[in-house]
């Protein structure tokens, strides 16, 4: 699947609105959309406990864009989750669960909406990740999304299972 037919894939998809996930809770105002398919973390936080692979009813999605990944993304990156987020706009933020680097790509009929980075001095660098996919450190550094004006998807591939086998790569 190239960028369209995978983006088209995708939206097809329901997306729940997030109310487990404060760090996704956006801007007054915004609802968020998305979820997460492999392995997760029970909510609310009290009971993360242990991770839990999450994909029943949803194997073709998770295996098509795992598929996707491979193709366009090929240099070596394990990752044990991925973000599925539909018009969400998130507030900046830490990912408190995630250990190390994410890879993050955007897709859809959108302008603005880039990534904000904040570095070590809390200074804001701007990605374009429309279309392409950016490898960044989330547990370590503060990011949100600018704003935006329509339909914007992202997939975040991320690791919650440090120093395991049960990653895909």
């Amino acid at each position: 699947m190239n960028y369209i037919q995978i983006c088209n894939y995708l939206t097809k998809h329901k997306y729940p609105i997030l109310t487990s996930r404060p760090a996704l809770k956006g801007y007054e105002g915004e609802i968020q959309r998305g979820f997460a398919l492999g392995y997760v973390f029970n909510r609310p936080p009290q009971q993360k406990k242990c991770a839990r692979l999450k994909w029943k009813n949803n194997q073709e999605l998770f295996d098509n864009t795992c598929k996707f990944f491979k193709h366009y993304y090929p240099r070596e990156f394990k990752f044990s989750t991925i973000q599925y987020n539909y018009n969400s706009r998130a507030s900046k933020h830490i990912d408190g669960n995630n250990v190390g680097e994410s890879v993050i790509i955007a897709m859809g009929d959108y302008t603005g909406g880039r990534l904000i980075i904040y570095d070590e001095d809390d200074k804001p660098q701007y990605y374009d990740i429309k279309h392409k996919f950016l490898r960044f450190n989330g547990s370590k550094f503060y990011h949100e999304v600018e704003p935006y004006q329509g339909n914007r998807l992202t997939l975040v591939f991320f690791n919650l299972l440090e120093g395991t086998d049960q990653e895909y790569s």
